[in-house]
């Protein structure tokens, strides 16, 4: 197995153990991953007492998706159990965000000096590690190799490279819960949106963005896609709305152990 994990000391740990938790419980329905921690895709898949398991056997685990009128009773559970809640906005798009990535690649280009390219088991070791360094400058916590370059499920992860063979932006998309999941067997995550600060208002992500969701679609057949945004982070609420995304009716919650993740939180 490939231990392509990037980050600080707990963030590496927590995405071994996330990775080493997926090989034991991937054929079990209810739970999701997608390269960082094991999760749940809703609480109908497992109550907090569960989740709260998860994340302090892993460091952070999450639920993907949690009715709006769910979200303060489970936040006030998490904080009773001692651990740490983490509330994003839960976006959604499907043919809108379909339709959309098709305008953005058939009127937006890169720039000349950047190369677009899409991780796979062929694909060089100091790119992941470019790509690790630019997205952890933006606050952005790659995902495990294995799912990057899309040996482990269904996954798409697109990086622009300039001429030194620096990456300097990346977006991602990747299957997330079981394939059997009722509700959510269907949907792909999309996100890890990163821009090198010195390449920033050259719609290098949304560019990137726009092919791993159409990639998504074209090679596996995805049409539903979801990303979570933090509450007022307006920049990503902008990219989303573009590319046909919308906030709906659930959050994504994660809960995290301090004694595992210091920082409380296992991304940006």
């Amino acid at each position: 197995m490939r231990d392509e994990v990037f980050g600080s000391d707990d963030q590496r740990a927590l995405l071994r153990r996330g990775r080493s938790l997926a090989a034991l419980l991937g054929h079990d329905r209810r739970y999701s991953y997608y390269g960082r921690s094991v999760g749940l895709p809703g609480p109908e898949d497992g109550d907090i007492d569960h989740l709260a398991a998860l994340a302090i056997v892993q460091g952070s685990a999450t639920y993907l998706a949690v009715p709006l009128d769910q979200v303060e009773a489970i936040k006030a559970s998490v904080v009773a159990r001692g651990l740490v809640p983490m509330v994003y906005d839960r976006w959604d798009g499907s043919d809108l965000a379909i339709a959309a990535a098709r305008r953005v690649v058939a009127t937006c280009s890169l720039p000349d000096d950047v190369t677009m390219q899409r991780l796979d088991a062929s694909s060089a070791e100091g790119h992941l590690a470019s790509l690790a360094e630019m997205a952890l400058g933006c606050g952005v916590l790659p995902p495990c190799g294995e799912v990057l370059r899309g040996l482990l499920r269904p996954a798409v992860c697109l990086v622009a490279i300039d001429r030194s063979s620096k990456v300097v932006s990346c977006a991602a998309s990747s299957a997330y819960a079981h394939q059997d999941h009722p509700r959510q067997g269907r949907k792909a995550w999309w996100g890890m949106l990163a821009t090198d600060m010195a390449r920033r208002g050259q719609k290098l992500s949304l560019i990137l963005g726009a092919h791993a969701l159409l990639e998504m679609e074209s090679r596996f057949g995805f049409g539903d896609f979801m990303t979570g945004v933090e509450p007022g982070n307006a920049p990503s609420e902008a990219i989303c709305a573009r590319m046909g995304l919308a906030k709906g009716q659930s959050a994504v919650i994660g809960c995290t152990d301090l004694r595992a993740l210091a920082s409380g939180r296992m991304t940006k």
